[in-house]
């Protein structure tokens, strides 16, 4: 009987063996498998913002390239070359980048940036130039008649002393300029002026056509009137154009008129002579604009200089311009200027039968807008 009971607890015992297993299995994998599906959802509660988040590269160095935002097929269009300069109560930003949520703004340097007509714009101004007249004519050039009087076998006429033209004037001019092309304008400016003057030549002159002429002597009281225009007409094409410098290549065609009519009050009727002469030439130079300073409400400091060399139709001269520019930026992407330096305007024409030499130099004052 106790045998029988034994091998009774034997058998159940073999029994419950095989279950023992299984439990623990049960056990182990009831403690995993949470921490499974906890790390699975919280992974896919991140992969949609890491689809969405926007990927921003690095914008370039040279203002020129384009910036691009890549968030899955959207691409950001690209910006304008020149940005307005941040306003100052936001602008705390890395220095060369500016990042506003997702959007990536072009790098440039807000403290300086060159005003500038843009494509179909035109730019006008007046000026006055407040010249240093001086020169000489010779009409004729040659003169058996002359010869004689200075020893000098070429005629030559001072204008302030000889003709008794003033030294001092403003000359007004106006200059229109449209841009047909981002980089390319055509350009058309005039300056004129008519003076008056008279009063005893300081020495012998000679005035009149080739080989003959009225003599003026120095105690013969004259008046004399000269009128004269100095017109160009040309192309601008702007070879460096960045958002603070800009760098333009011109050719005109250079138009001038000049008349100057001589007499003399006490001579008697028939002593008033008249020359006249029309120039045709070109002008080929640069002209440099850099700005250096940029205030708080977007009014640039920048140079201003021009440089040209006249040439063609018996005639050498130059057109030399150096100032300071001044803008004031106004609404849509107008603005207006004032400008002032120095300017240096020379020609010189010589035929057999006359030569004639006209120097202006001097400071001006420049007023235009942008539009």
């Amino acid at each position: 009987m106790p045998f029988a009971i034994l091998r009774a607890g034997r058998k159940g015992t073999l029994r419950r063996i095989p279950f023992t297993p299984l439990v623990c299995l049960v056990i182990l994998l009831l403690t995993i498998l949470p921490n499974v599906w906890a790390a699975s959802a919280m992974d896919q509660t991140a992969n949609p913002q890491q689809k969405t988040q926007a990927t921003v590269r690095k914008a370039p160095a040279a203002h020129h390239a384009k910036p691009y935002l890549v968030a899955g097929s959207w691409m950001q269009p690209p910006l304008f070359q020149c940005l307005p300069p941040f306003p100052q109560a936001i602008a705390k930003v890395k220095p060369g980048k500016a990042v506003v949520g997702a959007f990536a703004v072009q790098p440039f340097d807000p403290q300086v940036i060159l005003p500038a007509p843009q494509m179909r714009q035109w730019e006008m101004s007046f000026q006055v130039f407040f010249a240093n007249m001086s020169g000489y004519i010779g009409w004729p050039r040659y003169s058996n008649y002359y010869w004689g009087w200075l020893g000098n076998n070429e005629n030559r006429t001072d204008l302030n002393s000889g003709l008794q033209l003033p030294i001092y004037a403003a000359w007004p001019q106006f200059t229109a300029r449209y841009y047909f092309r981002p980089n390319w304008a055509v350009r058309y400016s005039v300056l004129w002026n008519q003076l008056n003057g008279g009063g005893y030549p300081s020495d012998y002159i000679l005035f009149g056509p080739n080989w003959y002429g009225w003599g003026f002597f120095w105690g013969q009281s004259i008046q004399t009137n000269m009128q004269h225009a100095y017109h160009r007409v040309g192309l601008v094409y702007d070879a460096i154009k960045t958002c603070r410098a800009k760098v333009g290549v011109f050719a005109d065609w250079v138009h001038t008129d000049t008349k100057i009519t001589t007499g003399c009050n006490n001579c008697g009727w028939g002593t008033t002579r008249t020359w006249s002469n029309s120039v045709n030439a070109a002008i080929a130079g640069l002209e440099v604009q850099r700005a250096f300073r940029t205030a708080r409400n977007g009014a640039t400091l920048s140079w201003d200089c021009k440089a040209g060399g006249i040439f063609l139709d018996d005639a050498v001269g130059g057109d030399l311009e150096a100032g300071a520019r001044y803008s004031i930026p106004l609404n849509c992407g107008r603005s207006g200027y004032v400008k002032g330096g120095y300017r240096l305007v020379d020609l010189k024409k010589t035929q057999y039968d006359f030569i004639f030499k006209n120097t202006l130099s001097g400071g001006f004052i420049e007023g235009g807008l942008i539009f």
